[in-house]
């Protein structure tokens, strides 16, 4: 039984959150608003942003579903399925803005306040764990319920808490997730190297003799940061080989003896 691997860059701890977001009348094809990576501009993308949210309730996730188990004589819960599975996201915001007005409480004009009723948006949420950032998409248009409001207190942060309510496509999903992977890499190996070592995030690998795609794969599917699935290696003896990583990484470099190894 081979041995698992632990990479804890596989971990998110978000240090940063936003939330952009769009009318379902303001948005004709959803696919057309999937940035490319998570570090695009998303305002130019045509999302507008939410502003100020409230860090301690962060971005909370609410699954639910109804769970029927099947009982029989001498045999209870002999089986069980799940069924009616639900997804219910959200978020606190903390400004009284043009974008916040459009789901707050909105008037028929943008200087009324009406009373809550159905608001259709689609969401986007960005997160940040130190250099590597991710985005979710709603797939479908939701449900932006006010759950709760600040009010006009003395001295008190006015609030908005709001609660997306999705609904899932055909396929059953909610999101698309950019994440930035795979990440691709190049290794361009010069004339006269007799072996050569890769470094994935600080993790060097060992002496690499063979300048093929299948000793380059098998000594970075080694690294405890990228695992026996991590990478897939590709590319004619002697190189350029391109690795493609499936689990986040950073830097990634390589020396070589007898000549120089560069990866880009």
């Amino acid at each position: 039984m081979p041995e698992a691997t632990i990479n804890p860059d596989a971990t998110l701890i978000p240090d940063k959150a936003e939330v952009w977001l769009l009318l379902k009348s303001d948005v004709t094809d959803i696919d057309d608003l999937i940035p490319e990576s998570p570090t695009e501009d998303l305002g130019a993308l045509g999302w507008l942003f939410s502003g100020l949210i409230d860090d301690k309730k962060g971005i909370p996730l609410d699954p639910s579903g109804e769970v029927k188990e099947y009982d029989a004589f001498g045999h209870p819960n002999f089986r069980t399925k799940f069924k009616k599975g639900k997804l219910k996201s959200g978020f606190t915001a903390l400004e009284d803005n043009a974008v916040t007005r459009k789901i707050v409480l909105p008037g028929s004009a943008p200087n009324k306040r009406g009373a809550p009723r159905d608001v259709q948006v689609y969401v986007l949420y960005r997160f940040v764990d130190e250099d590597r950032a991710i985005v979710w998409v709603a797939l479908r248009p939701a449900l932006a319920e006010l759950k709760g409001h600040g009010g006009i207190i003395d001295g008190e942060l006015s609030y908005a808490e709001l609660t997306v309510h999705h609904s899932p496509d055909a396929a059953g999903d909610v999101f698309q997730v950019v994440d930035g992977l795979p990440i691709t890499k190049v290794f361009t190996i010069g004339s006269g190297v007799t072996a050569y070592t890769a470094t994935v995030d600080g993790e060097p690998t060992a002496s690499i003799t063979t300048m093929t795609s299948a000793a380059l794969q098998t000594a970075l599917r080694a690294l405890p940061n990228v695992g026996p699935t991590g990478v897939a290696v590709s590319g004619n003896s002697g190189g350029p080989l391109t690795a493609v990583f499936s689990v986040p990484v950073s830097v990634v470099s390589a020396s070589g003896t007898g000549g120089t190894v560069t990866v880009a």
